[in-house]
């Protein structure tokens, strides 16, 4: 009886420095990886500059071309991203195949390839920063997550799963990404993970604010979009809950949308073709270019013009799903904030409600989470994003309604859109957002 309690003691100081060191390890990889999400970004940023001169958002710089360099310039970065995708096929010896990094956590115990991430990269990089309206961020989190994989491999801590590790990037890369830390920990649960794992929670928390101080560090701080107005309570709030219905059951229409032009990446030079819309549609509205961080500054502006707001959404939805089409690498994360947001406006604008910026705060969180099929990540990625705290009660709300509705009529998500048939050799490397068919 006197060993077992000597041991006891002994036991609890072991546990402690095993959890000390686990905890330490995912800060070092939350800082790695955040660290990488701000080296693409600023690639990105460099080759935008070779491009068109300009370093600042893609529609600006679009304003700044004649109407032949805005047309000609996604054209071009198509053909490069081409030729690289091309390049990799024909000269790659590593015979690796790609893996998305939900379904390299879910099947694969976490092992990313990096070569052929690090080419997907320098193609999604050309695609990006000549106009594609493609999500820049898809590209940076992949990135990310098989940096995080490789070293992870190489791991000091070996108690600790690749896959969690992985996860552990993830989380830091969204906050990175997105200034966004609580929503980057509840985005590596709900969808890298797939699962409550509360024991994960302390050392995904420690990733993500990791990641989110290297991003603020190199980029500044956010929140990205903000929202300076405050919303009083009153009997408005009840609209949220038909606005939540209504985006919930347009959450499929949306992912079918996304799917309905996969044929167009059997095309020759596909990505040309897509490249070729967006520069003749940037002649109609220049915020087309880009992922849509303008767009949504203009949604959230003070006074925002219904009917310019309602042409853009139309606009950038074609452009968008053209892209994913064809086979553009990147992301629908932002388009799909964008889209959320545009359609809580033009609700509230409709029905003449006296703050209709705070349904395209709604708006932007409820079809999150519907298509994403994670309202906690994205109820706190929406009040990270406008600061808008006090309003996380409604949109928690919110997102489980849109959410059940979603689900009941599709059980596909955000992350199965871009899902190619693996024997079709026409697609060298996937989209963004893939998931093994065995969670669908």
């Amino acid at each position: 009886m006197t060993t077992a309690l000597l041991h006891r003691p002994q036991a609890s100081v072991s546990r402690g420095v095993t959890t000390l060191v686990a905890g330490l390890w995912a800060a070092v990889l939350g800082a790695v990886s955040g660290t990488a999400c701000v080296a693409v970004r600023m690639f990105f940023r460099s080759l935008q500059w070779v491009f068109v001169r300009h370093a600042g958002f893609l529609p600006e710089a679009a304003l700044s071309l004649t109407a032949v360099q805005r047309v000609l310039t996604p054209i071009l970065g198509a053909l490069c991203a081409t030729f690289v995708i091309w390049g990799a096929r024909r000269w790659s010896s590593s015979g690796k195949h790609f893996e998305e990094y939900v379904e390299a956590v879910r099947f694969e115990n976490g092992r990313i390839a990096f070569a052929p991430t690090f080419w997907r990269t320098i193609s999604s990089a050309f695609s990006v920063a000549t106009g594609a309206a493609i999500g820049r961020e898809g590209s940076m989190i992949q990135f990310a997550a098989a940096v995080t994989s490789w070293i992870g491999e190489r791991s000091p801590v070996p108690t600790i799963r690749l896959s969690r590790q992985v996860a552990y990037g993830a989380a830091a890369a969204i906050a990175a990404a997105y200034q966004a830390p609580i929503a980057g920990v509840f985005f590596a649960m709900e969808i890298v993970l797939g699962e409550w794992l509360w024991e994960e929670m302390p050392r995904l928390a420690l990733a993500s604010c990791a990641g989110w101080l290297a991003s603020r560090l190199f980029l500044g701080g956010g929140p990205l979009f903000p929202v300076n107005e405050r919303f009083t309570l009153s009997p408005q709030y009840l609209w949220a809950i038909p606005l939540a219905i209504l985006l919930g059951l347009a959450a499929p229409l949306y992912h079918r949308m996304l799917r309905s032009l996969r044929s167009a990446s059997h095309l020759p030079f596909a990505l040309i073709w897509a490249g070729c819309l967006v520069g003749i549609l940037s002649l109609l509205r220049p915020e087309v270019w880009g992922n849509g961080d303008m767009a949504l500054l203009e949604v959230f502006s003070p006074a925002p013009v219904m009917w310019t707001i309602g042409s853009l959404l139309v606009i950038r939805l074609a452009a968008t799903t053209c892209c994913v089409g064809t086979g553009t690498i990147g992301g629908v994360f932002t388009p799909t904030l964008f889209a959320g947001a545009a359609v809580g406006l033009m609700f509230g604008g409709t029905l003449h409600l006296s703050h209709p910026l705070l349904f395209a705060v709604v708006g932007m969180s409820v079809f999150l989470s519907a298509v994403t099929h994670a309202p906690c990540m994205s109820a706190f990625m929406a009040a990270e994003l406008t600061g808008q705290w006090h309003l996380l009660p409604l949109l928690l709300i919110g997102n489980l309604l849109s959410w059940n509705v979603a689900c009941r009529l599709s059980s596909d998500s955000l992350y199965a859109i871009a899902t190619p048939d693996p024997t079709d050799e026409t697609i060298p490397f996937m989209a963004e957002s893939t998931v093994h068919p065995a969670v669908k």
